[in-house]
């Protein structure tokens, strides 16, 4: 009977080794390169969004896609920041809110609301409050909170992290409708 793990006899010792191997060890390198991976295989077997398609300068927000896409490009280049957002949201003709409006009804009205808004944080909240088709945060000002690169749609995500903060900004198309964006700080 030959002794556990090979023992004196030398081609059983390779096969059975005394210790069991060591595991690599875990660096930042292995796991930024295992959520790059991930992220990538989630966003390869997307389809792309019907609604995301442009016509004629505007985004169609005719057919509306809630899934949730992460922007890798975004997540990369502003790695760590952060930015705390308000939104006016008109959605379509058919919201559930009862104050959506046409595509070019939407801009005409958050022009004319950028206007009286002026860059004013509480004349934005108030502006929400009474016109915002959005169900999240239409009674709380339009806040939407703290979101970091790559999580908002990408016509949004731009506007956080590449426009200047305090200003009010848009109209800007989205998927979801036509929307005014105030960046109130960002990190």
């Amino acid at each position: 009977v030959f002794p556990p793990y090979g023992g004196g006899v030398p081609f059983l010792t390779k096969i059975f080794p005394k210790q069991p191997p060591q595991a690599p060890p875990v660096t930042m390198r292995s796991i930024f390169f295992l959520f790059l991976a991930t992220l990538v295989g989630v966003s390869a077997f997307v389809p792309p969004s019907p609604s995301s398609h442009q016509n004629g300068g505007a985004t169609s927000y005719t057919n509306l896609d809630t899934r949730h896409y992460f922007d890798l490009g975004s997540m990369i280049s502003n790695f760590g920041k952060k930015a705390t957002i308000s939104h006016i949201l008109i959605g379509p003709a058919a919201s559930k809110t009862g104050r959506g409006m046409e595509q070019d009804d939407a801009r005409a009205k958050l022009e004319q609301l950028k206007t009286q808004i002026n860059n004013d944080p509480d004349k934005f909240a108030a502006a929400a409050n009474e016109f915002s088709s959005c169900r999240t945060s239409n009674k709380i000002g339009g806040d939407l909170g703290e979101f970091g690169p790559g999580l908002l749609v990408k016509p949004i995500d731009q506007v956080c992290f590449q426009e200047e903060v305090g200003v009010v900004h848009g109209p800007i198309s989205s998927p979801f409708g036509e929307h005014l964006v105030l960046v109130r700080e960002r990190n």
